[in-house]
């Protein structure tokens, strides 16, 4: 896991986006006094009610009832002032409030019964493992950034139009986050280079973290090459086998394009295996066919697949060459 070192970046980071919600607030704050100077006047005279009632009552304690009552109906008639100023400037009534990236713990880390968020949990993990940069893919590969202007809508020797073949694809991530915790079905994107599959596994990873799920997401190469150093003593700190089995959702990239061997084939199918058999989800991205797969890493790994996956089959042209001459 992170050293010392490492768990104090992370903290600056929440630092930073908590500086950067203060910041934006304020900008807000200024924008609204700007554009309608009346609620900044509001904003104030409340402010000044209320530290003037908290001085009418230290000087005269037993009118504290009537004092209260007093302000009560002015802050009232106020507020309701207030409501109506923002309405009728098609101002949002919560335009004063912070707008955290994890709403769960207001980006500290912390929830408020004390235990440690799910954020911080998944920053921890992409901090030790170095996961593939999830943090940076998912900000530009997410389903909000996701195309299909590259996919054709001509059939040719394809079964269906590519374009039509990725919205049910498409459909079907969607369908794989929102009913995460009522499936037990796990998912296999396959097809040949450049076709989209990378994008919407971060695209799942981004929707299931924020809600607040932990991913791991790893390269097929580190996943055989971490778990061999284990499986032969070259590591002894087993966090990173404990993260594979514990996480909520394993997504291994690039099946297929690390060497192929049999003790590489049995790691994999006994991590799969053993996920599954606990209810825990797995999403394989592979340039490999089914019929590839069950050559490679075994009939038994695709019967696996066939019996527990959401099979998505990716097909059309190489989408990166095509932004390539945009």
């Amino acid at each position: 896991m992170p050293d010392s070192e490492a768990i104090n970046k992370i903290f600056s980071r929440y630092e930073e986006k908590r500086e950067l919600a203060a910041n934006k607030r304020r900008q807000r704050i200024d924008g609204v006094y700007k554009s309608v100077p009346r609620i900044k006047e509001i904003d104030n005279e409340i402010n000044m009610r209320g530290m003037r009632n908290v001085q009418n009552i230290l000087r005269e304690p037993n009118r504290h009832k009537e004092f209260n009552e007093d302000l009560k109906i002015n802050l009232d008639r106020l507020e309701n002032e207030k409501k109506e100023l923002l309405q009728r400037n098609n101002i949002p009534e919560n335009y004063a409030e912070y707008e955290y990236e994890c709403k769960l713990c207001s980006d500290t880390g912390y929830t408020p019964d004390g235990k440690q968020c799910t954020c911080f949990k998944q920053s921890v993990l992409n901090e030790a493992y170095n996961a593939s940069n999830i943090g940076e893919l998912i900000k530009k590969q997410n389903f909000e950034s996701f195309s299909f202007n590259y996919y054709s809508k001509e059939k040719g020797s394809f079964p269906d139009t590519p374009y039509n073949n990725m919205e049910r694809i498409y459909k079907r991530a969607m369908n794989f986050c929102s009913e995460f915790d009522n499936s037990d079905r796990s998912m296999i994107f396959y097809g040949t280079t450049g076709l989209g599959k990378t994008h919407l596994s971060c695209a799942i990873a981004k929707r299931l973290i924020e809600a607040g799920k932990i991913v791991l997401y790893v390269r097929a190469s580190k996943l055989f090459s971490r778990l061999g150093d284990y499986k032969f003593g070259r590591e002894k700190d087993k966090s990173f086998t404990d993260s594979l089995y514990s996480c909520d959702l394993l997504i291994i990239d690039d099946l297929g394009t690390e060497a192929a061997n049999r003790i590489n084939t049995s790691l994999l199918f006994d991590v799969i295996d053993e996920r599954l058999s606990t209810g825990k989800k797995v999403l394989i991205s592979t340039n490999l066919s089914l019929t590839e797969i069950g050559k490679v890493y075994s009939m038994r790994m695709t019967s696996r697949i066939v019996e527990n996956f959401i099979i998505c089959q990716f097909y059309g042209e190489d989408i990166r060459y095509k932004k390539i001459y945009e």
